[in-house]
């Protein structure tokens, strides 16, 4: 009786106890998530990456790399099996054999109280769920629906998909989301050019990071990375001489280096650009930009280093820091070294250099510092931290600056910047003085009077103009305008090459006034030098006493160099979405009827044109540029004969000197510098735009040209209907003398010249 008795409890409780887990899966079943992951796409971040598609920033703490499965390497597959989940390709969800075992061993937790952690037996596809579906909390509820939607996806979804989805959601440490951002950041290559330790290494990481850094635990780290490579011999993934001869390879991790994609001048204004073309910003986007990494990094050493060598000739030094703590924090160390005074001897000054620890010397006469020329051997003390930097295989002492500038390169047939620095130091000053920095551009706005007067016809290359003082009225009430050459002296009778060249500024007011100063307004306008050139109907407009910034003059040179062609400075190429849609692309051309559809009844020939507006004819672009490179040869701009390579140029210095300026136009890009302060006040004693912002393209080109490998015949582009004559220089006549020159004229120009009586007498054309 007892016995049936027994039974019956038995039997209730049995009953009430299915009931009491049917209601409670009943209730996890109803509050489950959804089980569809094809809607899934793991949270990117918006990166920016160079023209060749390296990446330059990224906006957010998640690391991630999208990867397609049959993108993902065998030997990651076969190491992540191997280490988290051996049959994952067996299995439907769930690995029995691990939970019994991982259930067997947490009962002893519990019940010998010396240890609260619960050993888990997950598999791939439960630990995806818990990624991406549920949460970490450690309940039996948890781990219930964690099975549940484990055996949903498994049987709605294929395993490659599943692993892909893990493969690129699993955190791996170091901010690294995914195993493309993993081997980055781990061992600064491609997840394509790891090896097969590596891959173990990475796959024995989403166990615990953190417990693995080999910078930590380098024998927990060691072991655990051998451990799946045991796994993977014993999986027949690997050979037993590749097990034996990885398990001896040591674990190699690159510098951790938080600020390796920090923001700074370029990828800022890259950012505020996409901020104006995008409406949700929130977003993740892929963004290619139109930066060439190299030819920045050459940029922003040439403005610092020649800001710096010109700054000591006024600054004393001040430059000593005493920890190298001190030193880092000042962001300098992008373009110069950090060094360490070891020793102080008569001429020069042992150091030693922070980065590879090499001995270098500094010598006494390269460093002499402020206006009483005072040495190395007697401002520096042992054991000072200090900037170096290396010009022409001499290191020269660095410190911070106070003078400040900004340097464009642009490609002038397209608009795409190569290159933006926008001043010594983003940490120090976010203000970006290539297009934030209002300031008077002097002389530099020169060639652009000079076009007008060519494409009017008003004057010719060979014109001969008076250079001789002049009264302007300015208005009422106001003194008389007496405007001087650079040099207070007037030089007679030059041609209107030779004004150019020499950046007469006597000269210059006289051609503007012929043209008339409306006239003026109206071409600039039609060039687009200016956002906004409204009232600007004053005389000292033509020697540019009217405020414009760095890019947009750059931008405005370029029609010397593209024909006569207006482009846009443009820094983004082409806007991805993270759900790969195309929302932004740089065209360069359109096209009428290049696209069909089957309805179409007719097809017709297609039409390109250039998304580009004609300004001035490609003669007139021409004859300015051939006399920007007799600036170069001749001119202002003549101390960069020295460079082997076709150049042309014009330097712009103002009133005071407070504001510096050079333009270099080269075969392939245009490059604008300025110099000034950002509190505007004379920068020095006679300084010009030759003194100080042309050394700055000096560099940049002699450092361009020993990278790059330059093609045999490369010079700028001559158009068709020109006709070339010997001239005289001086006098501005046709010579065949060894002084003559050679002359670029349209037919309608040698149709005016003939139909004078005496070509020395040419003044303006009315």
């Amino acid at each position: 009786m007892k016995f049936f008795r027994l039974l019956k409890y038995i039997f209730l409780l049995i009953i009430l106890g299915i009931s009491i887990m049917i209601i409670l899966l009943w209730n996890i079943q109803e509050d489950l998530p959804d089980s569809n992951i094809s809607k899934y796409f793991p949270n990117e971040i918006t990166k920016i990456y160079d023209e060749n598609y390296d990446l330059l920033y990224h906006v957010g703490t998640r690391d991630r790399f999208y990867l397609e499965y049959e993108d993902i390497p065998q030997d990651m597959i076969n190491a992540i099996i191997s280490a988290e989940d051996r049959t994952f390709f067996e299995h439907q969800g769930f690995d029995f054999k691990g939970i019994v075992n991982a259930f067997v061993i947490n009962i002893k937790n519990i019940f010998s109280k010396k240890n609260n952690n619960y050993v888990g037996a997950s598999t791939i596809t439960q630990q995806l769920v818990k990624n991406i579906l549920l949460n970490n909390d450690q309940t039996i509820s948890r781990k219930i629906k964690e099975l549940i939607l484990s055996l949903r996806i498994e049987k709605s979804y294929s395993k490659e998909f599943i692993l892909e989805l893990y493969l690129n959601e699993i955190y791996f440490g170091r901010r690294s989301y995914g195993i493309a951002s993993a081997a980055n950041n781990y061992f600064n290559k491609s997840i394509f050019d790891l090896d097969i330790q590596e891959f173990a290494y990475l796959a024995a990481l989403p166990k615990g990071p953190n417990n693995y850094d080999p910078n930590k635990n380098y024998e927990r780290a060691f072991d655990r990375r051998n451990y799946v490579l045991k796994q993977m011999k014993e999986n027949k993934f690997i050979s037993s001489d590749i097990y034996e001869y990885s398990i001896k390879e040591k674990i190699i991790v690159s510098k951790r280096n938080n600020e390796k994609y920090k923001l700074d001048y370029k990828t800022d204004f890259i950012l505020d650009n996409l901020n104006k073309s995008i409406k949700n910003v929130n977003n993740a986007f892929y963004i290619q930009s139109t930066i060439n990494q190299k030819i920045q990094r050459i940029a922003e050493k040439s403005l610092l280093d020649n800001l710096l060598l010109f700054e000591k000739k006024y600054k004393n030094w001040n430059g000593s820091f005493s920890t190298l703590k001190d030193i880092q924090a000042t962001d300098y160390q992008e373009n110069w070294e950090i060094a360490k005074v070891l020793k102080i001897n008569t001429n020069d000054v042992e150091l030693l250099l922070i980065s590879d620890e090499s001995t270098i010397f500094i010598k006494n006469e390269l460093n002499y510092f402020g206006p009483k020329k005072e040495k190395p051997t007697e401002f520096l003390n042992i054991s000072d931290y200090v900037f170096v930097t290396n010009i022409q295989g001499n290191y020269i002492l660095c410190q911070q600056l106070e003078i400040n500038g900004a340097v464009v390169v642009m490609d002038p047939f397209n608009g795409n910047i190569l290159s933006m620095v926008g001043g010594v130091n983003y940490k120090e000053s976010k203000f970006n003085r290539s297009y934030q920095a209002s300031r008077q551009p002097g002389s530099s706005i020169k060639p652009f009077i000079y076009a007008q007067a060519l494409e009017d016809r008003t004057y010719l290359p060979n014109s001969m103009i008076l250079d001789s003082n002049i009264l302007l009225e300015q208005g009422p009430n106001l003194p008389i305008w007496i405007p001087k050459n650079y040099s207070d002296k007037s030089y007679g009778k030059m041609t209107f090459r030779r004004a150019l060249e020499s950046s007469n500024n006597l000269v210059t007011l006289k051609i503007g006034l012929d043209l008339g100063l409306n006239s003026v307004n109206n071409f600039f306008n039609k060039i687009n030098l200016y956002k906004d050139n409204t009232g600007n109907d004053v005389h000292s407009l033509l020697l540019g006493a009217i405020e414009n910034n760095l890019l947009d003059i750059t931008k405005s040179y370029s029609i010397f160099l593209n024909g006569g062609y207006i482009v846009e400075p443009n820094i983004i190429k082409k806007i991805v979405s993270d759900k790969g849609q195309l929302i932004s692309d740089q065209k360069y051309f359109s096209c009428k009827y290049c696209d069909f559809t089957k309805e179409d009844r007719s097809y017709r020939k297609p039409k390109i044109n250039k998304n580009q507006i004609e300004v001035i004819s490609a003669q007139t672009s021409y004859q300015v540029l051939n006399i920007l490179e007799g600036a170069v040869e001749r001119g202002t701009g003549k101390s960069l004969n020295s460079i082997d390579y076709p150049l042309a140029g014009k330097t712009g210095t103002t009133n005071d000197s407070k504001d510096l300026w050079f333009f270099g136009l080269t075969p392939k890009f245009v490059v604008g510098v300025y110099v000034g302060y950002d509190s505007p006040k004379k920068i020095g004693y006679k300084e010009t735009g030759s003194s100080v912002a042309l050394p700055v393209f000096k560099s940049l080109m002699s450092d361009y040209l020993n990278d790059y490998e330059i093609s045999d015949g490369e010079d700028f582009f001559i158009p068709d209907n020109l006709i070339l004559k010997n001239i005289d220089p001086d006098k501005g006549i046709f010579s065949n003398d060894n002084e003559s020159i050679i002359e670029y004229f349209t037919k309608d120009q040698l149709e005016t010249l003939n139909n004078l009586n005496k070509v020395s007498s040419i003044g303006g054309i009315n």
